[in-house]
């Protein structure tokens, strides 16, 4: 039963952290044994006298869920009106849909950007399409697109915001705006996605060459959150013996680990590097190594090179 409810509601009922009070608790309880109908005293109790906004959300959504939207509807606006995001979100999508309320494009853009000013992904991206569509305000890209964007950092999502802020940095980049781009690829890469972190690495390189210790800590984000390429790079950075965070055993360290799982193409690389006389890393004892890496992972370039070291 609980399926044929808004989606939006059902979401925010399970998302959050707020304080309770002690009606609160006693209705999660009852509602553990299957008591509804104590759990929705216990909350509005813990609403009206209580000023508690989680026990307003929780009237709200068992009287919805009973249909009962005469009781319903008035906790809602209370939970809004206490700041929780909750109640806003809710009516937005109530207003949206016109379950429970006469539909209203404009109420639900206010209650939905509401929500989205205290910090709930869903409803930033649901008032963006408002605005893109001009339903129930006047269509403004504009808007829209900072509605949008703060989906990305937002901090009551029941998602991950990491793919939202990379997809913002990638669509920057492509438009020629570094900036923009750098700043929400930051942001993907604090939310641990590796990409996020990989692609300000690589800004910052063309940016601030020169800033080793925040180019370091970008690709150490990436290299620990699996990707490789980042590792290879962070080998090469600390093998730099002309930048002062040259480590030549980290160096070491971090080629191993872009070499590892199976990556031909990367061992590659790293034996080339030991083999060159010219460069600061020359061992051709390693290079053989890595050569032989290569040529195990099944690359016909590393087998001959290794078997002409002697």
């Amino acid at each position: 039963m609980i399926r044929s409810m808004p989606f939006l509601i059902i979401a925010v009922f399970f998302s959050g952290c707020f304080l309770y009070n002690e009606n609160y608790s006693a209705g999660q309880n009852a509602i553990r044994r299957g008591d509804i109908a104590t759990a929705k005293e216990q909350f509005k109790i813990g609403c009206d006298v209580g000023g508690d906004s989680s026990s307003c959300y929780g009237y709200f959504y068992y009287t919805y869920y009973d249909k009962e939207y005469e009781q319903s509807i008035p906790y809602a606006k209370k939970t809004c009106d206490l700041g929780n995001y909750k109640g806003c979100a809710a009516l937005g999508e109530l207003y949206e849909t016109g379950e429970g309320l006469d539909q209203n494009y404009s109420k639900a853009a206010v209650y939905y950007e509401q929500a989205c000013k205290m910090g709930f992904q869903e409803s930033c991206e649901r008032v963006a399409r408002l605005y893109s569509e001009g339903l129930g305000v006047p269509q403004n890209f504009i808007k829209a697109q900072i509605f949008a964007e703060m989906s990305c950092i937002t901090t009551h999502s029941y998602n991950v915001n990491a793919k939202k802020c990379y997809e913002f940095g990638s669509n920057y980049l492509s438009s020629g705006n570094v900036v923009k781009a750098l700043n929400f690829f930051e942001r993907a890469c604090e939310a641990d996605r590796k990409q996020g972190c990989a692609e300000a690495a690589l800004l910052y390189t063309q940016q601030n060459p020169k800033d080793y210790f925040k180019i370091s800590s970008l690709y150490e984000r990436a290299c620990g959150a699996g990707d490789k390429q980042s590792c290879y790079k962070l080998g090469i950075l600390y093998s730099d013996r002309k930048n002062p965070i040259s480590n030549l055993k980290e160096a070491r360290n971090y080629f191993q680990e872009a070499c590892s799982y199976s990556n031909e193409k990367m061992c590659y690389q790293i034996a080339l590097l030991y083999a060159d006389k010219k460069g600061g890393m020359y061992n051709i004892q390693e290079a053989k190594n890595y050569f032989q890496r290569a040529c195990n992972f099944g690359l016909r370039d590393g087998c001959n090179a290794a078997s002409k070291i002697k």
